[in-house]
């Protein structure tokens, strides 16, 4: 059986996408302070918070999205491995929905259309924005579970941990911000930082872990290669002596 062995390469890449995501966590605490004792209004220091769109560290969420959608794209049609697709347009998604807030504007246009009630503190707009987010998501998973019917060994493993991590995303992105929404205006700070740094910080965990993927993707097509030219012989021992191991 296959296993995806971590390079140590890897651990130094993740280990410096969280400090980076440490260091702006950091940041916005000193933007808070500056700009709660108003040591000068006119300057824009919010630019540097992990909570402004379009800000510093939202446009290093951009990169990471961006290098993700890089490598799956790379796997997939360089190495030839099209299942990667399905997760390419996954991350392609997060990153128009990030850049461009797709689920906002549609979330809105949606919830005056289909006339929801405000209730439990969430506004129309608000349940729109659930509701598109849980159908473009259910889209985009259904065609990774066809993907993963059809994927190799190295794909289905690697897609489980995809998925834990998406999890993982969801809880801070839909299920932390719609907590958000309805929190007093004393916790409003407090949980709008673990909204966007936890984002933040699986987004580099995932990123990191995508960055493995073409040489262990590479070291499978090797091995298939490597097994295909051995005779039928050597391969049945080989596959008796594994069963033997196990």
């Amino acid at each position: 059986m296959t296993r995806l062995r971590t390079p140590s390469w890897a651990n130094k890449l993740f280990y410096l996408l969280v400090l980076t995501d440490l260091g702006f966590i950091l940041l916005h605490f000193l933007v808070f302070i500056y700009s709660s004792r108003q040591w000068s209004p006119t300057s824009d220091v919010h630019f540097y918070s992990v909570e402004r769109d379009r800000g510093m560290p939202e446009f290093f969420q951009y990169t990471k999205e961006f290098w993700c959608v890089l490598i799956l794209g790379f796997i997939a049609l360089r190495k030839r491995v099209l299942t990667y697709l399905s997760w390419m347009f996954l991350f392609l998604y997060l990153l128009l929905d990030d850049s461009l807030s797709i689920h906002e504007n549609l979330g809105l246009y949606v919830g005056n259309q289909l006339g929801f009630t405000t209730l439990f503190g969430l506004r129309s707009a608000d349940y729109g924005e659930i509701l598109v987010s849980g159908v473009i998501g259910l889209c985009l998973l259904a065609g990774i579970g066809f993907a993963y019917r059809m994927g190799d060994q190295v794909f289905r493993k690697s897609s489980k941990v995809l998925i834990k991590s998406l999890l993982a995303l969801v809880v801070f992105g839909i299920v932390t911000d719609t907590i958000h929404i309805v929190t007093p205006d004393q916790f409003n700070k407090m949980i709008g930082l673990l909204e966007d740094g936890g984002e933040m910080l699986v987004m580099s965990a995932m990123t990191a872990f995508i960055f493995m993927l073409p040489e262990q993707v590479q070291q499978h097509n090797l091995n298939l290669t490597s097994v295909a030219t051995l005779p039928p012989r050597v391969v049945e021992l080989e596959s008796q002596d594994r069963s033997v191991k196990r």
